[in-house]
């Protein structure tokens, strides 16, 4: 089995949990309880958590179509793809490391949630931050296939 055919199957993976992800922004709001807090904020940083919330959501539904239906033009050798995949690579190690810096309050009162929660965001953020570093790493020619 080639690198390459493993890197279009593991794009695909990762596609599809990132267009449940991007809808799964709507599940989130509720657990996490956005609408009660945004009432906290004055209207205009109100209004910057929907765009922000509104284009990451966005954000992931078009990167995990392509990845989806396109994966290959990750895969292929080119010069994009190792622009785009070194990028991608430091967006979800950057990701990684907030989940350790930035995040260390609780995120839901219930401890299984919490837990669960925290576990799922870390292996997806892990997974993602690995793929795509893999990626960049046979742009470059370092993998080979």
């Amino acid at each position: 089995m080639s690198l390459s055919f493993i890197f279009n199957r593991a794009l695909e993976v990762a596609g599809v949990t990132m267009v449940v992800l991007s809808i799964g922004h709507v599940y989130i709001a509720r657990l996490l309880n956005w609408r009660e807090d945004l009432k906290k904020l004055t209207p205009i940083n109100e209004q910057v958590f929907y765009a922000h919330t509104l284009f990451i959501a966005c954000g992931l539904l078009l990167l995990g179509s392509v990845m989806i239906f396109t994966p290959s033009v990750l895969v292929v050798r080119s010069m994009l793809g190792m622009i785009a995949n070194g990028c991608f690579a430091m967006c979800w190690l950057s990701r990684l490391i907030f989940q350790f810096v930035c995040f260390t309050g609780k995120i839901h009162d219930n401890k299984k949630v919490d837990t669960s929660l925290r576990l799922l965001s870390t292996v997806l953020w892990l997974f993602y931050t690995v793929l795509f570093t893999a990626l960049f790493l046979y742009q470059c020619g370092v993998l080979d296939d």
